[in-house]
């Protein structure tokens, strides 16, 4: 099942393709408020794919430059990587109410209000400093590799310190037979898709521009209650962990970003994962090579 699901996968890279302009501040890593918009880029293998990005905009110039790329191989001679087996020193993450996923394009993202006056709680701590939850995105297959091996698919806890400097959570996810109530609402998402004749995304742009589409439909679908005590204890509160100074793994590609890949990986149902790829299809970014601290 596993064989014939990661052909599926490695058949979808030939010919995906997206149509929506990246930003400079404001990939799918970062946060939802919009910046300048760059140039189109796509997880293809056309002239706008992963391979190509660095060359795309001088926005993108660390995409080829840059020297602590992400995603890597955790566990095969890095060692630029600790794995971490204390807790965060702190860790907040309370339910969200009327939290909105939706596909932007590039993947499947959920956000959420969050004000001066009405912030998010939730946040890890990492060297005393604090990191609150922005939003939580979705890659298929997965984007981190361990021991050469790639899982089906990775979750993306994205936070933000005051200083806008960047701490994310890998978990890598693998498919299993029974449907993990915390993933449910893929299945529901993408049911809501194909009931509209339209695009779907949070918002529907044009393919040159990247600008929205007056009049076109916004397709999301809204949870009540995200509750991720289940995450946490099939992961052990994100313990034990990988941890490495690393990039965003989109456009553009801006390094030293606190990664922390978690070792135990979670179950995600087939029919689960099934809608995640129908929704996203193939948008991960290859491995990337890191020089060692000798320079080689």
């Amino acid at each position: 099942m596993k064989l014939a699901l990661n052909l599926a996968l490695a058949v979808a890279a030939l010919i995906s393709t997206s149509f929506v302009a990246a930003d400079q501040t404001s990939t799918h890593h970062a946060g939802h408020k919009r910046a300048a918009p760059g140039a189109h880029w796509t997880y293809g293998q056309d002239n706008a794919g992963p391979q190509h990005w660095g060359a795309l905009d001088p926005l993108y110039g660390t995409c080829g430059t840059g020297k602590e790329q992400s995603p890597i191989d955790v566990a095969i001679g890095a060692p630029f990587v600790a794995l971490q087996k204390k807790p965060f020193s702190a860790l907040n993450y309370s339910p969200l109410r009327n939290v909105l996923c939706g596909y932007d394009s590039h993947t499947v993202k959920c956000e959420w209000n969050s004000t001066v006056t009405a912030p998010n709680k939730n946040s890890i701590v990492i060297k005393d400093k604090t990191y609150n939850l922005l939003q939580f995105h979705f890659h298929s297959p997965s984007e981190h590799r361990v021991n050469n091996h790639f899982a089906d698919a990775e979750l993306h806890l994205v936070h933000q310190a005051e200083d806008k400097s960047l701490a994310v959570v890998g978990v890598l996810l693998e498919v299993q037979a029974n449907s993990n109530p915390f993933f449910e609402w893929v299945v529901k998402l993408d049911k809501k898709v194909d009931q509209l004749e339209h695009g779907h995304g949070f918002l529907v742009k044009d393919p040159v521009s990247g600008e929205p589409v007056p009049g076109e439909e916004q397709v999301k679908y809204k949870i009540d209650k995200v509750d991720f005590s289940p995450l946490l204890k099939a992961t052990g509160k994100f313990t034990p962990r990988w941890e490495y100074e690393g990039s965003l793994t989109t456009p553009p590609c801006t390094e030293g970003v606190a990664w922390n890949v978690v070792r135990t990986s979670v179950g995600l149902g087939l029919k689960q994962f099934d809608a995640l790829v129908d929704l996203e299809s193939y948008n991960s970014r290859f491995i990337q090579d890191r020089p060692t601290k000798e320079g080689n």
